[in-house]
């Protein structure tokens, strides 16, 4: 049984004042290939990057590692073209498929074996890490039943709405990891960011 991911990297980072938010370097790593990394090292099959046609700088940032670059074309059509294009990219042989977000720096290789390992047990499950208040955090991993209804879905809201109508098939796993909720949209998002990192390594 194994699980192939997909990192859905072809946004255009229309909120990030002056520059492309995954391009950013934190500890002199681009966003987008700590991402990249943290995939790499897990237990995940396959890697696939999902990256804009239009904006090859990203794929360039991500550098050469455990993955291959998939270039969406209708990456302005929204999340759901990447996600479809993920899909047609993966192995056919997947039994689940982990959606991971490059705007988040801090998913840990941790996090993301674990919740491998919690849909290893029961591969029929839709397994994602939950905080103790409640919320629901990424990457989220799918399982091949659902894959012909992600197929299915448009605009920018990713599978949000498959996730909210199958509430049967939830496995949340408990997560402390403040990097399974944090995401960059702005500068600001950031330098949030930064500060809660350089204030962890002070602990």
């Amino acid at each position: 049984m194994t699980v192939s991911a997909v990192i859905l990297a072809a946004g255009r980072s229309s909120r990030f004042e002056d520059g492309h938010k995954l391009l950013v370097e934190i500890d002199g790593i681009p966003v987008v290939r700590r991402v990249c990394q943290a995939l790499a090292a897990s237990d995940a099959a396959d890697i696939v990057l999902v990256t804009s046609e239009a904006n090859r700088a990203v794929a360039k940032a991500a550098g050469p590692g455990r993955w291959s670059v998939a270039e969406n074309p209708d990456a302005r059509d929204g999340l759901s073209t990447s996600l479809r294009i993920g899909l047609k990219s993966i192995s056919q042989d997947a039994d689940g498929l982990l959606v991971a977000l490059a705007d988040m720096p801090a998913i840990s290789t941790e996090l993301v074996n674990a919740l491998v390992s919690a849909f290893l047990s029961n591969s029929a499950t839709i397994v994602f890490p939950v905080a103790s208040d409640g919320r629901r955090g990424h990457p989220i991993l799918w399982p091949k039943s659902l894959f012909p209804e992600l197929m299915t879905v448009t605009g920018d809201s990713g599978g949000k709405a498959i996730l909210t109508s199958h509430q049967a098939l939830w496995r949340p796993v408990p997560c402390d990891d403040e990097g399974a909720f944090a995401d960059i949209d702005t500068r600001a998002d950031l330098e949030a960011f930064k500060a809660r990192d350089q204030a962890m390594r002070r602990k």
